[in-house]
């Protein structure tokens, strides 16, 4: 399970600088967070060998287990989003000495749900988390409720199912529906259409042990989802419309993602975020229409992106943490998250250059276009913004003077004038609003 170098070629960090990449850029770095996966699990290992945490003999098999599965196994269960975001979190907690906050037990669970998948033979000792008393979660599969008292759980692993043995009771779980209203299975949502499918995991357990929040402040739905049909009939009409009419986005997007983390609905609008070490989840409350839930990938999937290039290298040199006005954030922004804003705006206008021609009903077509005008000069001002920085590095330059030529080639496309003039309107808007904000939060 030695993890190895990984090279990123020329031409496809090009392409990936003007806001694409395709397929096979995603694979290239799906390759370098697989390796990156590797040795997180490992630190997570080690770290709790060497600080002889209680869980140390349960994590120190279920290493062992997984290791010993086919490459595309384990593949799955060090990839899983959220169990790569916990090893994160969980290799700084024991890092730092803060023991009682870590939970390094759930490589437990990992490994029992990577060994049902696999129908490999196992029989597995898994803490369970005191922070989440009286459920068993097995990333990937599903959440068991268990005795709120209990400690530990065994879990027998036998073709393709496996039995619990908590508390005294015995539950059977698996892939498969059981009777056992105590067992949830995660649901996942399938779309497939012109020759491309995408199958999305609502794990609605594992994120719960993972010790960052999403983007936006935004908490993961942590609970059952109530009505999976509505989700999934909202990404089939997504999908839909990204395969016949954004195909790119489309054969990213399907490359790219696994998991969807369901967000709570707000009062207006739609939520949503990525975590910075789960490539290949996204995270969204439910969208209102198709085409929202098609614009929400296509912003989603460019933050994935470069959150996988970020950890190949660096795009900002460290320096003084100088906070800039971002024109999608009520909030200023470091130098790093207005990089990535930039970068999701770049897809998110790219989006709606395409979809103006789509929309058949006038106001639709001036919406589609007012969005477009609108993205392509909010991305394009920071940008220039952008490169003036001097902490940009030698591969955080490329980036941005590679933005900036396809910005400009569709700021000069020609357009409406009333779907101009309302672009810079909202544009106007939000700036004023935020220099109002700003002025009321210094001192008279």
């Amino acid at each position: 399970m030695t993890p190895t170098g990984h090279l990123l070629p020329r031409a496809v960090l090009d392409d990936l600088a003007t806001g694409r990449g395709g397929p096979a850029a995603v694979q290239l770095l799906q390759a370098a967070q697989h390796s990156k996966n590797l040795l997180l699990m490992r630190a997570v290992m080690v770290l709790t060998h060497r600080v002889n945490h209680p869980d140390r003999a349960a994590v120190e098999a279920a290493y062992q287990l997984v290791g010993g599965l086919d490459r595309s196994h384990r593949h799955t269960a060090w990839g899983h989003p959220p169990v790569a975001a916990w090893a994160v979190g969980t290799a700084s907690l024991l890092r730092r000495g803060e023991h009682a906050a870590a939970y390094p037990g759930l490589l437990a669970a990992v490994a029992a749900a990577a060994a049902v998948r696999a129908r490999a033979d196992a029989d597995l000792d898994v803490p369970l988390d005191p922070a989440t008393p009286g459920r068993l979660d097995l990333p990937g599969l599903g959440t068991l409720r268990v005795d709120p008292t209990a400690t530990r759980a065994g879990v027998r692993c036998a073709d393709g199912r496996a039995e619990v043995r908590c508390a005294g009771q015995r539950t059977m779980i698996g892939y498969d529906h059981t009777p056992d209203h105590r067992w949830r299975p995660f649901p996942e949502l399938r779309a497939t259409h012109g020759g491309l499918a995408l199958r999305l995991l609502l794990d609605t357990g594992t994120w719960r042990h993972v010790p960052t929040t999403v983007e936006r402040g935004a908490q993961p739905i942590t609970g059952p989802v109530t009505d999976p049909g509505r989700w999934q009939h909202r990404l089939r009409g997504a999908w839909r419309l990204l395969t016949d009419e954004h195909r790119p986005i489309a054969e990213e997007v399907s490359a790219a993602l696994c998991a969807l983390v369901p967000l709570a609905t707000p009062r207006a609008g739609l939520r949503s975020g990525t975590f910075q070490h789960a490539f290949g989840s996204v995270a969204m409350s439910l969208p209102p229409d198709a085409r929202s839930a098609a614009v929400t990938l296509a912003h989603e999937v460019q933050h994935l992106k470069l959150a996988a290039l970020i950890d190949l290298f660096p795009l900002v040199d460290p320096g003084p943490e100088d906070l800039f006005y971002a024109p999608w954030r009520p909030d200023p922004r470091p130098l790093e998250g207005l990089l990535h804003g930039a970068y999701a705006h770049l897809g998110v206008a790219g989006f709606w250059r395409r979809q103006r021609f789509v929309e058949q009903h006038r106001a639709a077509r001036h919406h589609a276009e007012v969005e477009f005008v609108r993205w392509t000069r909010a991305a394009a001002e920071t940008v220039q913004e952008l490169m003036a920085q001097p902490r940009l590095t030698t591969v955080g330059r490329h980036l941005v003077d590679g933005m900036a030529p396809v910005l400009d080639g569709w700021a000069h496309e020609p357009v409406a004038a009333g779907a101009a003039a309302d672009a810079d309107r909202r544009l106007a808007a939000h700036r004023a609003h935020w220099d109002r904000e700003r002025a009321g939060a210094r001192p008279a």
